[in-house]
């Protein structure tokens, strides 16, 4: 074996042109550009629409206005998909770091007085935070029907990348505390065996000039040392790393490579995750089963009983407030309650924070795979209809073909066969973490068999109801 690629048992940047094309010096910003012009587009185009219809009217203009279907139906689902396989590549092409990098060069230019991200933000409670109120508007405003919330949503999330940028002096800042999707990319994403390493770790050991870490090389333009403040060379799971490629073009010994990583290497180490992403793993794991069990009408309406209830109390209030509060708040805490209680069973005698922490960690593969089933159903289901939205961006035209009686598209793959290849991914899943568990730590180990044995039973029979539905 080649001992230079040590670490890799696959590295796409040994392959000169792929090396070539990934080191260009307008790469990533190449691409955050034009997807920066992307979102600007939909932004625009999904402005002051929909505000006058009725909730049944906005269940078809979703998939025919072209914003809310790019958004809703095909870049968030296909952002879940690619966490799970190529870890945060999406923080790669996202034109939201752009963003937050002009207004930090901007910052700095005009010399803004410059805030420290306090401690609440650098421990990334306020992405958790964050999270909860987008699916809390999904579900009591409808954002993810609405063209124009939508729009509004992205001028949001842009300008909020823009003023932190400006007012925070940690690079990367809007990244880091602020982004709704880091959780869930950060935790998806420590799964994948694709990620950036150093090939051989002798090599960073003997080198004299750590160009990758080197601070004066972190305002450069391109081939800069790490914006994120890591170390290549002692990479860990969950480290903010959005694959910039930075390091890569920085170290003059072509050490950083990118690609299949042997379960040995340190950013594939199993460890417990982090606070916040335990806090997120909690929370996702309602709102999962919520997104899944609803392409099931039956058991759907099971589901719902609890927040009709509560909704019966106070019929002046939107059901969506409710269903929020059920599959964000209730629910999770039922089904942790019940973990926890099995972790002890188990043998578990850590504190509680802990136990949480390792159930969450042997539940986050699972609950990830289920997350990519519903991005399948939701793709599957919505995809008919971009030829008609790409020919009516606003979507207003095509809604009314379909009022007025002509068939919708049909999904692509039907949810029974759906339903089967996903059931048969999370057995395989849920039987390769068996592996990743024992290498965790002794005292964890109880609790963490304990969440992946919720997170499986729970969506092993959700999926099971796809194919029998």
């Amino acid at each position: 074996m080649n001992t230079i690629e040590r670490r890799f048992s696959l590295n796409i940047l040994s392959w000169r042109p792929i090396r070539a094309l990934l080191e260009a010096r307008g790469f990533p910003i190449a691409l955050q550009f034009v997807s920066l012009l992307a979102v600007s587009f939909l932004l625009w185009n999904g402005w002051r629409i929909g505000m006058d219809k009725t909730s049944e009217e906005l269940m078809t203009l979703r998939k025919t206005n072209l914003t809310t279907l790019a958004v809703w139906g095909l870049w968030w689902p296909a952002m879940i998909v690619g966490a799970l396989v190529l870890g945060r590549a999406w923080c790669t092409v996202c034109p939201m770091e752009l963003l937050n990098r002009v207004g930090h060069w901007l910052g700095g230019m005009l010399g803004v007085p410059r805030r420290s991200l306090g401690t609440w933000l650098r421990a990334g409670w306020f992405v958790v935070a964050s999270y909860i109120v987008l699916q809390v508007l999904v579900a009591g405003a409808n954002v993810h029907r609405v063209p124009n919330l939508t729009s509004l949503l992205l001028l949001t999330l842009g300008v909020l990348a823009f003023v932190t940028g400006l007012v925070f002096k940690h690079p990367r800042s809007f990244c880091k505390s602020f982004c709704p999707a880091k959780a869930l990319l950060s935790v998806y994403g420590r799964f994948t065996p694709l990620q950036l390493d150093v090939r051989d770790p002798e090599i960073c050991e003997g080198c004299a000039g750590r160009e990758c870490i080197d601070p004066a090389r972190r305002d450069r333009f391109d081939a800069r040392s790490c914006p994120s403040f890591i170390a290549p060379f002692k990479r860990t799971p969950s480290d903010d790393c959005v694959l910039c490629l930075q390091c890569a073009k920085a170290c003059p010994h072509e050490n950083v490579g990118f690609g299949l990583v042997r379960p040995s290497a340190a950013s594939r180490r199993p460890t417990v995750l982090k606070p916040h992403e335990t806090g997120f793993v909690l929370v996702a794991a309602g709102f999962v089963a919520h997104e899944v069990i609803g392409e099931v009408k039956l058991l759907d309406a099971w589901f719902h009983r609890i927040p009709e209830w509560l909704n019966c109390f106070a019929p002046g209030i939107t059901f969506g407030w409710f269903e929020a509060a059920w599959f964000l708040l209730l629910f999770p805490a039922l089904l942790w309650t019940l973990t926890a209680g099995g972790a002890i069973l188990m043998g578990y005698r850590g504190t509680l924070g802990r136990l949480f922490a390792a159930a969450a960690t042997g539940a986050a593969p699972i609950i990830a795979l289920a997350h990519v089933a519903k991005a399948g159903a939701k793709v599957s289901a919505w995809a008919g209809y971009l030829p008609g939205s790409i020919a009516d961006p606003q979507g207003l035209d095509t809604l009314a073909t379909y009022l007025g009686g002509a068939s919708s598209p049909v999904p692509i793959i039907g949810l029974p066969l759906l339903g089967w290849v996903m059931l048969l991914l999370l057995v395989a899943i849920a039987w390769r973490n068996r592996g990743f568990l024992r290498d965790m730590a002794e005292e964890a180990m109880p609790a963490a068999r304990a969440g992946a044995w919720a997170a499986g039973l729970l969506f092993i029979a959700s999926l099971l109801a796809w194919p029998l539905a």
